[in-house]
């Protein structure tokens, strides 16, 4: 309203407040309120629901990867392994391939994950030219994964190694 459609006031009682909140400005507010605290009432609980777990970070595990007496210590050898992980609600089967070499004619070893970093496939060791290559894109990294050519943004991942009772372990 402005002054022009206010009722004139007697002078004991002053003037008209512009700013004061009108009865009906007052109950769209808390209608306003309520009805958000309600939305969100359902809409977080709901939202956890759907996410699950996907944002937490994936707990690693250790993965036997072989005998080390099996593992020849001068070569860059290929090991496919399973394991069981939990995935969101459910524990999954998740395979993949590890390269494991060791550059001290076996007595500490190195393992990398053998999924490109590009697009996830699985790189191949080309031991003629001394490289891992990608199949989808041609790209190239050295034996210690760092990135030679083509389009991938990081090396290969390098994983956490353990000997236990002659038994090399990756965490993964």
């Amino acid at each position: 309203m402005t002054p022009a459609d206010l009722p004139e006031l007697p002078p004991e009682k002053g003037t008209w407040d512009e700013k004061e909140i009108s009865r009906r400005g007052l109950l769209e507010g808390a209608v306003g309120v309520l009805a958000t605290v309600g939305v969100l009432h359902i809409a977080i609980p709901g939202g956890i629901f759907l996410v699950g777990k996907s944002l937490e970070p994936a707990k690693t595990q250790w993965v036997q990867i072989g005998e080390v007496a099996s593992i020849s210590a001068d070569q860059v050898t290929r090991i496919n392994y399973t394991m069981t992980a939990p995935d969101a609600w459910r524990n999954v089967t998740k395979s993949g391939t590890v390269y494991v070499y060791s550059e001290d004619g076996g007595t500490t070893f190195v393992a990398m994950d053998g999924t490109c970093t590009h697009l996830g496939c699985m790189v191949q060791w080309k031991s003629d030219e001394n490289v891992f290559g990608c199949p989808c894109h041609l790209a190239v990294f050295s034996r210690q994964g760092n990135v030679l050519s083509g389009p991938p943004p990081k090396p290969l991942r390098q994983l956490a190694v353990k000997i236990e009772n002659g038994v090399l372990f990756a965490e993964i």
